[in-house]
């Protein structure tokens, strides 16, 4: 039976990338007027796999150490790979953002965000429970 902790931990990874998807989508509305930007996208779904298993970035680059006394690091911000969205039409600019996906996966990721904020509000409200009625 798992954990409070793990209940807790699984959520916090799932809310960190919906954030994190939430910027990257931003990010391609923003830029929907750049010339040969590509929008980009997270895949949800193996990037919460690798959370889980403790992978920070599946095929990531490590970083160069010049000296011994420079810290490791794995070359990443988090476990969330970026892709480049397939393109839905040509522009003649060269971007591929479609402003009409964009916002439907706004809208989509900020209701999963907002999904995962109410679990975990309900986590909390059951614990509050369970101990007041433990008191009683």
């Amino acid at each position: 039976m798992p954990d409070i902790a793990q209940n807790f931990s699984v959520l916090s990874k799932a809310l960190d990338l919906r954030s994190q998807r939430h910027q990257v989508l931003a990010s391609n509305i923003a830029n929907a007027d750049t010339p040969n930007y590509k929008a980009r996208d997270i895949d949800f779904k193996s990037a919460m796999q690798n959370a889980l298993s403790g992978r920070a970035d599946a095929g990531a680059l490590s970083m160069a150490k010049t000296s011994g006394t420079h810290l490791a690091g794995n070359g990443t911000s988090g476990p969330g790979l970026l892709q480049y969205r397939s393109e839905t039409q040509s522009a003649v600019d060269g971007n591929t953002v479609d402003m009409d996906v964009e916002r439907a996966q706004i809208t989509d990721n900020a209701l999963q965000y907002q999904i995962l904020t109410q679990l975990i509000s309900n986590k909390f409200q059951g614990l509050r429970s369970a101990m007041a009625s433990s008191q009683g």
